[in-house]
Order: structure tokens, then sequence, then C-alpha cells
């Protein structure tokens, strides 16, 4: 197959990936239709994709379900266009699958397997998948996410600490938490308090402990279905720790150069030191992060996977500070090519962040380390070629 689909626009991260993937595939003379999510009134475009797909030898690779999320416009005669046109579907998804079990029931529904095929950033979440989907055995493989290195030239780090991301404050989920009941909320809150003490969880193993332990024995079926409607806890914890951790620094005296919006609503007994620099796209978060000594991060809740930020900003020169995971221990070299700290207790951040801040000579190794590795293992060429091979098996 020689004709590949991606969306642009919608979630502008995606939508990005897409494009990093599409620009290669192009070079290898794979012929690419992009689609424009979230274009007004224009059905030009629709019939432009039909004729691309009716030609046959296409298939669609997106994320998050962009294209099988139940949109009218790529439906025909009662059905997807993906189906009418037998359109394999590779779906990249950079949540945890029990984001989507909505989504995932209605793509089995309406694509079945035989054209619907998925991509786990995180090896649990490959797991989940094999447990709670076994319809998709053979069709869900894992690849983790990739980095980027900046276009434009950078010659001098201006920034010492920075963040690229966002922030909510844990308690704007509180609505979720207490929506029904004391019990209820009882139940949530002994769940938080859970991950926080014991971060090295998965959170599905917290999920399945504490709904066992409150109702006894519960189908797979059932449990997934309560994990779905759990998802305030896993932002809730997430945001927990990333404005901790950045709090953490700020408080030690350390200034921390923030690339994204609502860290100025977190309460902070040193609030000039988080600089807020204004919400950017990829392109301005990879020219933050070219523009950094160190780059500090805070994973989604991936134990077995990593994130794309810690690439990016390897690929990008900047010292990465990052909380670990099963993946990247075995993937990268500590106080070599990254260093970790663990959500366990990160008292000592300031003080190493600190030491590397001065030890320009140490930060330069680390960095150009970082570089050699990131630029021969995770760029997204890599990862195209790593889907190809996939694909290949799938198709094949």
């Amino acid at each position: 197959m020689k004709k590949v689909v991606v969306f642009e626009k919608g979630i502008e991260s995606v939508a990005f990936f897409s494009l990093r993937i599409a620009d290669y595939l192009k070079e290898l003379g794979y012929e690419i239709f992009v689609y424009e999510l979230e274009r007004v009134k224009d059905y030009t475009q629709v019939e432009q994709l039909k004729t691309f797909c009716k030609d046959g030898d296409c298939f669609v690779i997106t994320f998050n379900f962009n294209g099988i999320r139940g949109e009218e416009e790529f439906e025909e005669d009662g059905q997807l266009i993906w189906k009418k046109y037998q359109v394999p579907m590779i779906n990249i998804m950079v949540d945890h699958p029990f984001y989507y079990p909505k989504l995932l029931d209605y793509v089995l529904e309406e694509l079945g397997t035989e054209l619907y095929y998925q991509i786990a950033i995180d090896k649990d979440h490959l797991k989940f998948m094999e447990r709670f989907y076994p319809k998709l055995k053979g069709h869900v493989e894992f690849l983790p996410l990739a980095g980027t290195e900046t276009v434009i030239p950078v010659s001098k780090k201006e920034y010492g600490v920075t963040f690229v991301g966002n922030y909510t404050p844990p308690e704007r989920f509180r609505e979720y938490i207490e929506r029904i009941d004391d019990e209820y909320t009882a139940f949530y809150e002994g769940i938080i308090k859970d991950l926080i003490e014991h971060p090295g969880t998965t959170m599905e193993e917290a999920f399945e402990k504490h709904l066992k332990r409150e109702m006894g024995e519960i189908s797979d079926t059932d449990l997934r279905t309560c994990m779905g409607n759990m998802i305030f806890i896993d932002l809730y914890v997430r945001y927990h720790f990333r404005g901790d951790v950045v709090k953490t620094l700020a408080e030690a005296g350390i200034p921390v150069h923030i690339w994204g919006s609502g860290f100025d609503l977190m309460d902070c007994k040193c609030p000039e030191n988080i600089i807020m620099e204004g919400a950017t796209d990829s392109a301005g978060c990879l020219l933050a992060l070219a523009k950094s000594k160190v780059a500090l991060n805070v994973m989604p809740w991936f134990k077995d996977g990593a994130h794309d930020r810690i690439y990016s900003a390897m690929l990008n020169h900047a010292v990465c500070f990052t909380d670990d995971s099963n993946f990247l221990r075995e993937d990268l070299k500590e106080g070599e090519e990254v260093l970790f700290f663990s959500l366990e207790d990160y008292s000592d951040l300031p003080e190493r962040i600190q030491a590397i801040l001065l030890n320009s000579i140490r930060r330069e190794e680390i960095a150009e380390a970082a570089y050699v590795h990131a630029k021969e293992k995770h760029t997204w060429k890599q990862r195209t070629d790593m889907l190809l091979t996939y694909i290949d098996k799938w198709f094949h």
C-alpha cells in the first residue's frame, strides 16, 4: 500500500506528529492526502478524500480516533467511508485506552477487526488491550512517542530551567470526586491517596484493586466500564505531581520558565520564580527547549513508556530531568543521557538541578550524549520505519 491519509488541525500536538510521519512517508514515495479537520461546510475536501480512497491501495494513520469518532463527514450510505472503501485504520492512541471504552466499542462495531489496528505508546497500555479487548489480538502493537529537533538554529541557551506543558489545579476535579455521595467521595479519595503514596503503581492496577475491594469479584467488562468513568483520577494525580514538582523548584529559589498555561493558578510561596512565557504550539515548544539548559519533565502516568517531551529535549541539547518508567530505565543511561528523579521523593531535585546549571562541562557532555542517542533511536523517522514493519505484517 502506497497511499496514506493523515489528519491535520484538531489537537495541535497530534496533528504535528501526523505531519512528521507524513513528511517521511513522502520521502519514501508514498502519496499523502492531508485531511484538514474542523473545516466548516467544505464538501469538496470530503469528495477529494473519497476519490483518493476509492482508487484502493490506501490506509489511514490517525491519532486518538480522529476520523472514527462518529463524524458525519466520514459517513456515506449509512456506513463509514473507511468501511465502504475497505480502508484500514491505524490509530495511535496517546492516552491510556481506559479513556476510550465507547470509541473502542464503536470502531469494533463499525469497522470490525479486519480494518482497525492500534498503536499503544506504553507497554502497560498494550497489556490492557490484550486483556480487555481480546478481539483485537494481533492488531495492537507498541510504539513509544518520538522527539523532534527544531529547524531554527539556536546559538545561545537563554534559559536555565524550562517546562513545556499546561497545568490545571487538581481542585478543579473535585466536582467529579464529590458528584455522587460521601461514600463514593471516600472511595475516589482512597484511590488518589494510594496513587500519590505509591506512584510506581499503574492507574489500572490501583483502579482494579480498589474496585474489587469495594465490589468483590467484578467481570472484565464491568471493570473496563468503571475505569472509563474514573479518568478524572488520572488527571487529578497527573496535575498534582506536575504542579508540585514545579513548585518545589520555585520555592527553592530556582526560576522555571513555563511555556503553557495554568501554572499562575498554582498556590506557591515564590510565584516570582514561576515565569509564564505564554502558550505556544509544538514548534514553539521545540524552540524553547533549544534555548534551555535544563528541560524539566513530569510524565503522564506512563509506567512502561515514554513521552515526546523527553526525546525532544534530548534532540535540542537540553539536559532532561524526568521521572522514570520501566521503558526509560531500559533505554536511557542515567547520569549520562538523562537525569531521573522519583515521584516518591524529589526533595533533592533543586540541589541536583542547581549543580547541573553550575557545571557547564558536565551539562554539555550529557546534552551531547543525549542528542546522539535520540538522533539514532527516537525521531519520527525511526518510529515511522517501525510502524511500516507493523503495517507490512498486518497487511500481507
